[in-house]
């Protein structure tokens, strides 16, 4: 049984396991670093160990961005990242965010287009060296 928590502290390791996992870089420096903030973010563990995680960032008042849903690979397709997607945009809609971002692969856009995201145009740029 997958355990969903809200807002608890997470293991920096845990997290670039995960990440490593996915087939990100691992970033733990980063998630150790204690000006790293989330707005909301939720944990997936089946008994201890970290299989999923979906992370956000927010003024609080007008928008919110999506970040980091990953799910273990050895867990994908078991309905753990669409939990977790729908957590977070309930939370998100709960507290008045009145909008709700989030930046994907072109692969991804039928699991993103299920919750009602539409696409914008949007850029992005990566500065951090791989860890």
């Amino acid at each position: 049984m997958i355990n969903y928590i809200e807002n608890s502290p997470t293991f920096a390791k845990d997290i670039a396991d995960l990440r490593e996992a996915v087939g990100w870089n691992r970033m733990e420096s980063v998630y150790k670093n204690p000006s790293m903030t989330s707005y909301f973010y939720i944990a997936a563990y089946d008994d201890e160990k970290l299989v999923g995680y979906i992370d956000s960032v927010s003024n609080g008042v007008t928008d919110a961005y999506i970040q980091d849903l990953m799910v273990h690979p050895d867990y994908q397709g078991k309905g753990i990242g669409t939990e977790l997607m729908n957590r977070m945009i309930a939370e998100l809609k709960r507290r008045n965010i009145y909008m709700i971002s989030v930046v994907f692969e072109e692969k991804l856009r039928p699991f993103y287009s299920r919750f009602g995201f539409f696409e914008m145009l949007c850029g992005q740029m990566q500065t951090y060296e791989s860890e």
